[in-house]
């Protein structure tokens, strides 16, 4: 019934049920139009739905919710796997102006877009720069767009940034096992045991 309902006719129910509409709640709502949007071959429901969620984070800045990566991630990777690319970077504008501190974050949704099209130019450009600032200010990024590298096994632009990227800084586990996994996928041992040798000395 929700799914049908619309986000405005959804928000209104948890109002009757006397419930405030907080941040699980826009999750929920964000969710519902993200389905409804991969659903549906009718470029107008698609179309609707996008705009549903432009609502939602007019909503959530009023109301001082910050957007986050749980609320905005699974939204800009439809607008990725869609090749959306001027609605990825309407929201992608939206989202970095509300929460300048997501700047790094969404610089892997960036990356994965680029590769999602088959853009180059773009992934050697975002690369080029990245790899020429070894500042340690500018590591967070350069550790998303690795992750996105990673995830794609595209191992020419991979191995630029393995030797700019101090494995030991990376941010998770997770994170440094992803790495592990794409060199193991590609064959790349010799990295393997230069960053097994190296954490084993940082213990």
């Amino acid at each position: 019934m929700c799914l049908q309902a619309g986000t405005d006719a959804t928000m209104d129910v948890f109002g009757m049920l006397g419930r405030e509409t907080g941040l699980k709640e826009f999750n929920v709502l964000m969710k519902m139009c993200i389905e409804q949007c991969r659903e549906t071959d009718d470029e107008n429901v698609a179309k609707e739905q996008i705009s549903q969620v432009l609502e939602l984070f007019i909503s959530m800045k009023e109301q001082g919710f910050p957007i986050e990566e749980e609320t905005y991630g699974p939204f800009l990777m439809l607008l990725i796997d869609k090749g959306m690319m001027e609605e990825f970077y309407f929201f992608y504008g939206i989202i970095k102006d509300t929460n300048p501190s997501e700047i790094a974050r969404l610089g892997y949704y960036d990356m994965c877009l680029y590769i999602r099209v088959n853009d180059e130019k773009k992934i050697q450009e975002l690369c080029s720069c990245i790899c020429t600032d070894y500042g340690d200010e500018n590591f967070s990024l350069r550790e998303n767009y690795l992750l996105a590298l990673c995830e794609s096994d595209q191992k020419n632009y991979l191995l630029q940034l393995l030797e700019t990227v101090d494995i030991t800084k990376l941010s998770s586990l997770d994170n440094a096992v992803s790495v592990f996994k794409s060199l193991g996928r590609l064959s790349l041992e010799s990295y393997v045991e230069k960053f097994l040798l190296v954490l084993k000395n940082c213990g």
